[in-house]
């Protein structure tokens, strides 16, 4: 059984029961998906019917070795919209020394919920109790929620490299099978570009320019227009680039350029 397979009855096993569930739990591509969903029903390990997915007759070796134990970390940090819980407020459900109190009808995120440490994905380092972090995979991103106890927790080690890590794994990506590393402390919201931070990263997108291996320059997009139109200027840069060996790069963060890009872009880099 491949990791995607093992991914898929986890998060079946979990409480998934549908397509959106299991993307929510896996972080994996619909099609990856499907695939590993018809592998699962030829072995007779899973069925799809008009109730949704139902794992069957699997193997021990396939359950996750690890279990929630003492941590309740996604019934406080998390936002569960359905019972109107926001985020890094304890579940009004919660009860100590009971756990939840309306298990037997949690709502379906909470049924397909599984973070990346009890999908055996992190060490250690990162349970969720004692990091004050949490991690899970949606279709196009890792979503980082940090406890209100410990805001810049993220920030410092073995944490960040990690994240910077995923981060710069997501760009690399082609198409769309890249995906964004968005972190969630309090009332912020930032995206990660490798080793650098974009604060308050915008609805309309970030364009971004490699400085180093692991740092970029970015704009943050005003528009669907403005993104393009940076993107239009990105990809003059790369042209200029390869044409004279090197290209100056505009240093405000927020500015709006205009075409024709290539001949601001060549007096600034003194070619023209």
């Amino acid at each position: 059984m491949d990791q995607a397979m093992l991914s898929v009855v986890r998060a079946v096993e979990a409480g998934a029961t549908t397509m959106k569930g299991v993307i929510d739990a896996t972080g994996l591509s619909r099609l990856k998906i499907e695939r590993a969903l018809n592998a699962l029903e030829k072995q007779k390990l899973l069925v799809r019917d008009g109730q949704g997915f139902r794992a069957t007759g699997l193997p021990k070796t396939t359950r996750p070795a690890r279990q929630c134990g003492s941590c309740n970390a996604c019934c406080d940090i998390l936002e569960v919209a359905a019972v109107d819980k926001p985020v890094n407020q304890l579940c009004r459900h919660w009860q100590t020394g009971t756990g939840c109190t309306i298990y037997d009808r949690r709502p379906q995120m909470c049924r397909s919920f599984a973070c990346a440490w009890l999908q055996g994905h992190l060490d250690d380092d990162w349970f969720p109790e004692t990091a004050g972090l949490v991690v899970h995979f949606s279709q196009d991103a890792v979503n980082v929620t940090v406890d209100d106890d410990c805001p810049d927790r993220w920030r410092g080690e073995p944490y960040f490299s990690k994240l910077a890590e995923w981060s710069l794994n997501g760009i690399r990506r082609i198409g769309n099978r890249g995906y964004a590393t968005l972190v969630v402390s309090a009332t912020e919201r930032f995206l990660l570009l490798g080793r650098t931070i974009v604060p308050d990263p915008t609805p309309f997108g970030t364009a971004f320019l490699p400085l180093t291996a692991d740092t970029f320059r970015f704009w943050k997009a005003t528009s669907p227009e403005h993104l393009q139109r940076l993107h239009e200027r990105i990809a003059e840069i790369e042209r200029i680039r390869q044409e004279f060996g090197s290209c100056a790069i505009p240093e405000t963060e927020d500015d709006d350029p205009q075409a024709p890009y290539r001949p601001a872009l060549l007096r600034l880099s003194g070619h023209a």
